[in-house]
């Protein structure tokens, strides 16, 4: 009788892409957690078309420093027939990527996401700079929807990184905010966001 080969387990852990929820307590306080979701690449190029009233609906959610109320974001979630794959109601749109839920767990928070390079970090960043909504919403009434490309999303060596032939500088980098909070941080410093109560 021949024995049954186990199927071969990958020695790597599945990239995970944590998405930030905030939860407002009873007597006010806020807590921001963490749920990691396992990131998968995407296959195909997505255009979009970002118009005047994705920005508007944006400006209804305060969308200013939020990754997921955001134009763009606003913009994916109508679209969600252009992607090849099923897109769940929440994407973190950061400044030069974009990752979309396509799985939730049974108390509706991601497990899997697809991950996009994009065009519109621009647009992001207009959008968390005071009155950047409005400006971007006159640029859309006056010149028409604007094209956003998301593309495949490639991980990147970068450069230095220890690894194959690279030494180690034993030098720790400065701890910056990276992502979402890339994105509250910039609206904050710049005074997008009304202050909290």
């Amino acid at each position: 009788m021949p024995v049954k080969k186990k199927p071969k387990k990958s020695v790597y852990t599945a990239i995970r892409h944590p998405f930030l929820y905030e939860t407002v307590m009873p007597n006010g306080r806020r807590r921001i957690s963490k749920q990691f979701a396992k990131v998968k690449p995407a296959t195909k190029e997505v255009i979009l078309e970002l118009t005047a009233a994705h920005v508007r609906e944006s400006m209804r959610r305060d969308g200013v420093g939020n990754t997921a109320k955001c134009s763009v974001a606003i913009c994916t979630y109508q679209h969600e027939d252009k992607f090849a794959h099923n897109v769940e109601g929440h994407t973190d749109f950061q400044y030069s990527r974009a990752f979309l839920v396509s799985k939730l767990n049974k108390d509706g928070f991601p497990v899997e996401c697809y991950a996009y390079e994009h065009n519109a970090g621009k647009i992001a960043k207009l959008n968390d700079t005071p009155g950047g909504q409005e400006k971007l919403l006159n640029l859309l009434e006056k010149n028409g929807p604007l094209t956003i490309h998301l593309k495949p999303y490639r991980q990147r060596s970068e450069p230095g990184r220890p690894g194959a032939h690279r030494p180690t500088t034993g030098a720790r980098a400065p701890k910056v905010p990276k992502g979402a909070r890339l994105r509250y941080a910039t609206a904050n410093n710049f005074g997008a966001t009304p202050a909290s109560e």
